[in-house]
């Protein structure tokens, strides 16, 4: 059931922007009429809510104020919540959603500038209104008829019923000069002025079905989005104005049509000022640029920012630009490409950003760059400049050309210069093959006019013929072509197309001459060269017969020496037989030798280790042993004999006797302490002779050592005793006393403490350690003497191996 809303317990928020700081989103002064307007249909007798509680918000300052004045709107209201927006609309960078613009908006951080619609759909959702209705007008392109986004399916609120200015993929209107946008302006008329199809209450079924059915009587106008949720579709905004009561069913009341938007695309509403005029139309600026082109280059594109912080007058006249965006007379594409692709590009020249502008202004108009009007006449004499006597402009204008952005398709936009229309994808074609020629083989000069003339030749070869006839000319006249003629000036014919093309021709005139001549000369090298080579031929043949007829020669002398050295070996050959027989009866009698070598080698070998395993047996040690102690006590019974009988035949003490006799006994004990083990590991190999003195004698040197030592001791400590007795006990007491008094004298016990006594007794510790010494080097002598003895025996048994 349609009813009207709870005055007092219903709540209309209307904000919107109008005014925009960055020059991306133009200012919408329609905005504030929506608002104002809206809230006095609104508010009126006739409409759905109190004046007190319908708020209006123009330019929120920031999204944190809005949002608080929304939060508390929702909170406020029980029965129904009406919330419209009214400005620019951006689609989100990242997924699907929608941001209202503010002020401070900016493309590049509507996530933080702009408002975000979920925060605005939190805040309804929340609210405890029974009927929630939210319409959004929002727009994001130009002034003139502007376009306006809206995506119904991004707004969707549960329980409330929603409508856009435009579908999901349509744009809205905006006309310039209107008081209202389109879709905010139709809302109003039907709300102030009603429609008789209605009945009393305009609810907010039939306020989307109406509108929607004047877009679709309409062509052009984009269709308004809708959604319903809940019963809020039957909340009325106002009573019908057109409604017919009882007493005047005869007499309907007469309803003004609706507005229609307007079409103003033969100029805009904010002019462009620059060289001293406004201009408001394409054609007014792009006459001005053709007679202010150095200006225009240095004013809108020498300086041009940053795309964050534009420079002031590029972004004056991209503003400007986007004013022209009426899809019906407008190129708006082409527009959008000039500014993103062209105007953007901070790789183009200034020159060239201003030839593109020019051309998209007045595509019909005259061509112009850099201030000269180019014409077909001018780009032939920029091409042939060297020929036509072209000056430094010209080489500029060839210059572009030949650079890398592409000046003759900017050109070729020009009603005038249409015929230019896919020639520079000829020329950049021609260009390739003619920088893909090989001119290793062109002299430097060739090169160096190719590199400057073929260029612009190739291209004057794409220009309209008829456009050629004054500069033709002034070329110079064909030559005849070279006869004969020479490689490199085919090639760079070839390269340049043929003859019958305008490069060709140009290739004839200058260099046809210098071929011809170096053609000739070539010939006539090519004679001498024939000529020293046909000699060259002659005497290698001459040669080559020399070298046969010495090769014939040096095999027949070959062939001769073999014969000689065949019959030679022949007569030698009976001698050569009796040496190898004498050889090989030699051979054999050496290995029979060699075999019987072996053989006692073999016998003897038997021999050593049958009398090895003798040798090593414990009986054979031990004799060894015994041997090595008779061998010590024999070292020793030569000195005590000779000490003795010393003894007799002199006259010193018998205590000094009987002391030399116990060092010569040391002298025994240490060289047993060496040559006992060695007798225990030689065993029966041990076996001094006594037919053979050098086995069983001492050595030398420790023979003599030790009758030094004691013969020192005997002249130093004779008469020492260890008696108190002043007796001498010599050979002459014994003979005196006899032997038994003798012994009893000797074996009395005594002792003296003088001086000489203490000297004598430490010069006997030092003949101890004498014979000691001695004694080990006479045991490691005589040790080390029978070890080779036996090496050398077991050597000599084992005998050398048999030399295979």
């Amino acid at each position: 059931m349609i009813r009207l809303p709870d005055r007092e317990r219903s709540r209309a928020f209307l904000f919107g922007t109008a005014s925009y700081e960055s020059d991306e989103f133009p200012d919408l002064p329609a905005v504030a009429n929506n608002l104002e307007d809206l809230h006095a249909v609104l508010t009126s007798p006739d409409g759905a809510f109190a004046a007190e509680h319908c708020t209006v918000l123009l330019d929120p300052p920031d999204a944190i104020p809005l949002y608080d004045a929304l939060h508390h709107q929702a909170t406020e209201a029980t029965d129904t919540l009406l919330i419209y927006f009214s400005g620019h609309g951006l689609r989100k960078l990242f997924g699907d959603g929608l941001h209202l613009a503010l002020p401070h908006t900016r493309s590049v951080n509507q996530s933080v500038s702009g408002f975000d619609y979920d925060r605005l759909r939190e805040v309804v959702h929340s609210s405890r209104a029974k009927n929630k209705i939210v319409i959004v007008d929002s727009c994001y392109s130009g002034r003139a008829i502007q376009s306006m986004s809206g995506a119904a399916p991004d707004l969707d609120i549960e329980g409330s019923c929603l409508l856009t200015s435009a579908t999901g993929n349509s744009k809205a209107l905006a006309p310039p000069g209107e008081r209202h946008t389109t879709f905010s302006g139709a809302l109003i008329h039907l709300l102030r002025y009603g429609t008789p199809e209605a009945g009393p209450l305009l609810s907010f079924g039939i306020i989307s079905d109406e509108l929607r059915s004047n877009a679709l009587r309409q062509s052009g106008i984009p269709i308004p989005g809708q959604q319903f949720r809940g019963t809020a579709q039957h909340i009325a905004l106002a009573r019908n104005a057109a409604a017919s009561s009882a007493d005047a069913a005869a007499s309907p009341p007469t309803v003004p049509p609706p507005p229609r938007p307007t079409v103003q695309h033969a100029y805009v509403s904010r002019a462009l000022p620059f060289a001293g005029t406004s201009h408001a139309t394409k054609e007014q600026l792009a006459e001005t640029i053709r007679g202010h082109w150095g200006v225009a280059a240095d004013r809108f594109f020498r300086r041009m920012g940053t795309p964050s912080h534009p420079s002031e007058s590029w972004g004056e006249l991209r503003s400007w630009l986007r004013q022209f965006n009426d899809p019906l007379s407008d190129d708006v594409e082409g527009r959008i490409v000039l500014i993103d692709r062209y105007l953007s590009d901070p790789a183009l020249p200034p020159d060239h950003k201003l030839l593109q502008l020019l051309r998209w202004l007045d595509p019909q108009g005259p061509a112009v760059y850099r201030g000269r009007p180019i014409t077909y006449g001018a780009l032939a004499n920029a091409c042939l400049r060297r020929y036509v006597g072209g000056g430094r402009r010209d080489a500029e204008l060839l210059e572009d050309l030949f650079g890398p952005h592409r000046l003759l398709d900017a050109l070729s936009g020009f009603a005038a210069l249409g015929r230019l229309r896919g020639a520079q994808r000829k020329w950049d074609k021609a260009l390739k093959a003619w920088q893909a020629a090989d001119s290793t083989p062109w002299p430097t000069e060739v090169r160096q006019w190719a590199a400057d003339v073929g260029p612009g030749a190739l291209l004057a070869g794409l220009l309209p013929q008829e456009h050629l006839v004054q500069a033709r000319r002034r070329l110079p006249a064909k030559g005849r072509p070279p006869a004969p003629s020479i490689d490199w000036y085919s090639q760079l014919l070839r390269a340049a197309g043929g003859r019958e093309t305008l490069l060709g021709g140009l290739v004839e005139a200058e260099w046809s001459q210098r071929a011809r001549q170096e053609g000739l000369a070539k010939a006539r090298e090519d004679e001498r060269r024939r000529r020293a080579t046909e000699e060259a031929r002659k005497r290698q043949q001459e040669a080559e017969r020399r070298v046969q007829e010495e090769t014939r020669k040096a095999e027949e002398l070959r062939l001769q020496r073999k014969r000689e050295r065949e019959k030679q070996r022949l007569a030698e050959e009976p001698r050569l037989r009796e040496e190898r027989r004498r050889a090989e009866e030699e051979r054999q009698r050496r290995a029979r030798q060699a075999e019987a070598e072996e053989q006692e080698r073999q016998r003897r070998l038997g021999q050593w280790r049958a009398a090895e395993a003798v040798r090593l047996r414990p009986a054979a040690r031990a004799g060894a042993v015994v041997r090595a102690f008779t061998l010590g006590a024999v070292w020793a019974l030569f000195p005590i004999v000779a000490v003795w009988l010393i003894w007799w035949f002199s006259s010193y003490e018998f205590d000094a006797a009987q002391l030399l006799s116990w060092l010569a006994c040391v002298v025994s004990a240490a060289a047993l302490y060496r040559l006992a083990p060695c007798a225990y590991r030689l065993g029966a190999a041990f076996r001094p002779r006594l037919r053979t003195p050098a086995t069983w004698l001492p050595p030398a040197r420790t023979a003599l050592g030790t009758g030094a030592v004691l013969l020192v001791y005997g002249l130093i400590g004779g008469d020492s005793s260890s008696r108190a007795s002043e007796i001498k006990a010599d050979s002459d007491y014994l003979r005196e006393v006899g032997l038994g008094d003798f012994l009893t004298y000797v074996e009395q016990d005594g002792s003296r403490a003088s001086f000489t006594d203490i000297l004598t007794g430490l010069l006997a510790v030092l003949a101890a350690a004498a014979c000691v010494w001695l004694g080990l080097h006479a045991g490691r002598t005589t040790a080390r003497d029978w070890e080779e003895r036996y090496t050398r025996a077991e050597e000599e048994a084992r005998g050398p191996a048999r030399q295979r």
